[in-house]
């Protein structure tokens, strides 16, 4: 067949090229190439982002303390189903939300709950040569993670920080974003959302451990994997009962 010759296309290919694994931020970060300068940039783009990603009245109501109640009673009703989690953290959390229910409605008036990333921490961010920064797997699927505050975004990135034992960083991103989005509620609320966020990623982790122990194959690297899905999560929770403490 001569490719030249015109015709209708019946379907289309799509190539596409893979960024390296060696540009993900959570792997610079380990080799000490994340720097403030890093995190000044990536504040910038972040801040650009969410002021042009969109909201509306459907999008908003997304922002509101019921649904947020409904999205941590969720997250736990299905961590149930993986560990023994001690109540005090989502009886914190609702408390937050049944106390600061102002501050949902003040944070839906500013417009801060938009189309945002929903998926945002540092596995999902590469930075390759020439400073250029790709926030990577945005959720499509769910409109439920997808629509919410852009401090959620904020807080999973910078709890994710804390998980890599970046306190000095997350605290940077965190007045970066306060300064240079004019976001002066965001750390009000931003430390409930890391804990939410930190519990998000135990419910994971667990799930991930668990799918594991029933396809293994009982070698030393599929135990070693569980063991590292587990210590995961123990390290979350203990990174969420951090959190109580700012709440």
């Amino acid at each position: 067949m001569d490719l030249r010759s015109k015709g209708k296309a019946l379907e289309y290919a799509v190539k596409m090229l893979e960024i390296p694994q060696k540009f993900r931020m959570d792997k610079l970060l380990q080799e000490g190439k994340v720097t403030s300068d890093t995190i000044h940039r990536l504040t910038s783009i972040l801040v650009r982002f969410h002021r042009l990603t969109p909201t509306n009245g459907k999008i908003k109501n997304f922002g509101r303390s019921e649904f947020m109640k409904r999205k941590v009673e969720e997250n736990f009703a299905t961590l149930s189903r993986f560990a023994s989690i001690n109540q005090k953290f989502e009886k914190s959390l609702d408390l937050f939300i049944h106390s600061k229910r102002s501050l949902f409605l003040q944070r839906i008036r500013n417009e801060k709950v938009r189309d945002i990333h929903g998926d945002l921490y540092l596995k999902n961010v590469f930075i390759i040569p020439e400073n250029r920064f790709y926030l990577y797997d945005r959720i499509e699927f769910n409109d439920s993670l997808r629509y919410a505050d852009v401090a959620e975004d904020v807080a999973h990135l910078a709890m994710d920080l804390d998980f890599h034992r970046r306190t000095d960083l997350r605290k940077l991103l965190i007045s970066e974003y306060i300064l240079q989005g004019k976001d002066t509620s965001l750390e009000d609320i931003v430390y409930f959302l890391m804990c939410y966020k930190a519990c998000l990623r135990v419910k994971v982790s667990l799930f991930r451990a668990k799918g594991l122990e029933k396809t293994t194959t009982n070698s030393d690297e599929d135990k070693k994997e569980i063991d590292r899905a587990e210590e995961e999560a123990r390290r979350h929770l203990q990174l969420a009962e951090s959190y109580l403490e700012l709440l």
